[in-house]
């Protein structure tokens, strides 16, 4: 019920009752005025009745010949006003009971929420805005619940991302000061160790530097703020010139290549240089994740539904099913028993789909399991120009 019709009803009530209870206690009185007092001496004509000064003067003379009168008209006064006050408090404090119940129950719930507990009941009201108020409370409550939960959540991947950093940081940086303590103390004591051993440390130094490069862009992105160079481009045109660029470690790795690429244009809006990135790390994977039978690396692009696709796919190590959807995880890795020997700092995937999404497109991958290869989707919506 809403407030305004409570709160009318409550009037209603509020107005009746003591109406009601006055006048049964003014028949009451009547009857035993009329019993216990002469009160034909207040006979008057209808005339009489109509003129003020007349009327005055007969009650005036009926009071001072039954003074006795006077205390019974006072105290069917003094019952009266008893009445209208008694009904007026216990009404009102009827209408407002449920109100201050709930306000009251609202004011402990935010109190209970200050000192940091969340698991309780909000309780409803009859009243419909209140109820509103409290089912937007218990929303609030609920916000706050799953924003608790988020925030452990991001506590504890800050915490592995802060371990993490700290050990692919250190595994190359503990190398290349080794290296050059060699150097210093004369064991690279040949040309050719010389050179082994500044390549070494520059293989090192490009770990970081890729390190450093990802943590960059990742945060770039975990905080929108970076820039996007967007141009109308052929998704067919970049995906060639990618692939292109992998010929040699493709070929290296023993592996052939299917390529359909379409006959029809493929224009996304996108900027070029980030979407290669996304790419790149596919299929980095793909050449880093493969098994010693891995044979294939198949690439199709095509139309669809408003949306350009392309879709890589191996035949490689395969994602578990139980880890199929956290390979977009910061620093996640697959079983290292299985990718012990595989250098990465687990930011790639994650990088990738950020700026897939950041495009207004999507970016998943499938794997019937391992061993069984990987499948991956690249999902942009083509352009209307």
């Amino acid at each position: 019920m809403k407030i305004r019709q409570k709160f009318a009803f409550y009037n209603f009530i509020l107005l009746l009752t003591p109406i009601l209870l006055i006048g049964v206690l003014t028949v009451i009185f009547i009857i035993i005025f009329v019993m216990k007092f002469p009160v034909e001496q207040l006979y008057m004509s209808r005339t009489a009745l109509l003129n003020p000064l007349v009327l005055t003067s007969a009650i005036g003379k009926f009071f001072s010949s039954n003074p006795l009168a006077i205390i019974y008209v006072i105290v069917w006064a003094a019952i009266g006003i008893a009445i209208g006050a008694v009904t007026t408090t216990v009404i009102t404090k009827k209408m407002v009971s449920h109100l201050e119940q709930t306000i009251n129950k609202l004011c402990d719930n935010m109190y209970t929420i200050r000192n940091g507990d969340l698991n309780f009941e909000v309780i409803g009201s009859e009243y419909d805005e209140l109820n509103d108020m409290c089912e937007a409370f218990d929303s609030m409550r609920r916000a706050l619940i799953a924003s608790r939960a988020k925030e452990e959540e991001l506590k504890r991947e800050r915490n592995m991302l802060i371990a993490n950093i700290s050990h692919d940081l250190k595994t190359p940086i503990t190398s290349i000061k080794g290296y050059i303590d060699g150097i210093n103390d004369g064991v690279a004591d040949t040309p050719e160790k010389m050179s082994k051993y500044l390549e070494t440390i520059r293989s090192k130094a490009g770990v970081v530097e890729e390190l450093v490069s990802n943590l960059s862009m990742f945060a770039k992105l975990e905080v929108s703020e970076l820039a996007f160079d967007m141009k109308c481009v052929d998704l067919r045109d970049l995906v060639f010139e990618i692939l292109d660029g992998y010929r040699l470690d493709i070929e290296n790795a023993g592996i052939e290549t299917e390529i359909d690429l379409g006959e029809s244009e493929l224009n996304v809006m996108i900027d070029a240089e980030k979407i290669r990135r996304v790419f790149n790390n596919i299929i980095d994977n793909s050449l880093k994740y493969r098994r010693k039978e891995s044979k294939k690396l198949s690439v199709r692009c095509f139309a669809d539904s408003g949306y350009a696709y392309a879709i890589i796919e191996d035949d490689g190590m395969g994602i578990n099913q139980n880890e199929i959807k956290k390979v977009f995880d910061s620093f996640y890795r697959t079983d290292k028993s299985r990718t012990s020997q595989i250098k990465g700092n687990g930011l790639g995937l994650g990088i990738a789909k950020q700026i897939t999404e950041k495009h207004g497109g999507k970016l998943w991958l499938r794997s019937d399991g391992e061993n069984k290869g990987t499948i991956a989707t690249v999902c942009l919506p083509l352009s209307k120009v």
